[in-house]
């Protein structure tokens, strides 16, 4: 049975999502069959992925959502009733992250595939797993989408470092900074040996989600902005929707980006390290 009343107010979401889910249900409409796509978006059952799925969804795409188990699976059914699927899997547990990826798999073709899931405040073991092992594994099993991969980062990746050797030894030792580090450089490896798909990294801001409130009692930025590049990117209308290997912030490219992210050495070294520390490697 779903938990606590629709939208999760103080489960998993805040009063401000509540209040921006019940907006777009409002506000926002079909844009017409013929730009319809059909969406996979990773931890959509709270924030922004699923402020994601919401207007995706009232703007007439397919939208396939993820929760972590069969509870956050009934809350994001109830919440959002037009979904096409919802497929589970714990991405803090690898092996639960392969099974999910033949899930996702045996569903078919994707147009757009965003990379939204990620974790915050938890062990340095749980976020090496939830935020670079898994989307790693979720990159090289599940079947490329067609169009676009997003993959959510932060600003905070600019105190990150590629742990490299931690990531090669079996290490644990990775931050959540390192792990937004490792989702740049990730998507900016994507794009350049994936030129038939847009590839971009997002940092989103310090938005009023459950995450932002979890270092204190308030969040600068504007929790709108905060999804609407991903929408943006996913619908790709515009010219300047369509492009790759950037990191944006509110559909602008960044200028403040780690050295590492555009380096193409430090890119295949990390593909390496995850190859080495998952036994999967990029097609």
């Amino acid at each position: 049975m779903p938990s606590g009343d629709r939208f999760g107010v103080g489960l998993y979401n805040t009063q401000e999502v509540a209040d921006e889910l019940r907006y777009i249900e409002e506000n926002i409409h079909p844009q017409g069959a013929a730009g319809s796509k059909r969406i996979l978006i990773t931890g959509s059952t709270g924030g922004l992925g699923q402020l994601d799925a919401a207007y995706l969804l009232r703007r007439g795409h397919r939208v396939v959502a993820h929760a972590r188990n069969a509870q956050r699976a009934a809350d994001v059914r109830r919440d959002l009733p037009g979904l096409e699927a919802v497929v589970i899997g714990d991405l803090l547990n690898l092996e639960e992250t392969r099974a999910l990826a033949s899930q996702i798999n045996d569903l078919g073709a994707f147009d757009v595939i965003m990379h939204n899931s990620g974790e915050y405040g938890l062990s340095n073991t749980e976020i090496l797993n939830a935020n670079s092992l898994s989307p790693y594994l979720m990159t090289c099993l599940v079947n490329a989408p067609r169009e676009a991969l997003v993959y959510l980062t932060s600003d905070l990746h600019l105190g990150g470092n590629l742990k490299l050797e931690e990531l090669r030894g079996g290490g644990t030792n990775v931050t959540y900074d390192d792990s937004k580090l490792h989702m740049a450089v990730l998507s900016a490896a994507l794009a350049r040996r994936r030129p038939d798909l847009r590839v971009n990294a997002v940092a989103p801001g310090w938005v009023p989600t459950v995450m932002g409130f979890h270092n204190g009692p308030y969040a600068p930025d504007d929790l709108r902005a905060g999804y609407m590049t991903q929408v943006w990117l996913a619908e790709g209308m515009d010219a300047a929707s369509r492009t790759t290997g950037k990191f944006l912030f509110h559909q602008e490219e960044e200028s403040r980006v780690h050295a590492n992210v555009y380096d193409e050495a430090a890119q295949d070294a990390l593909l390496a390290a995850f190859a080495k520390r998952t036994g999967v490697s990029l097609g």
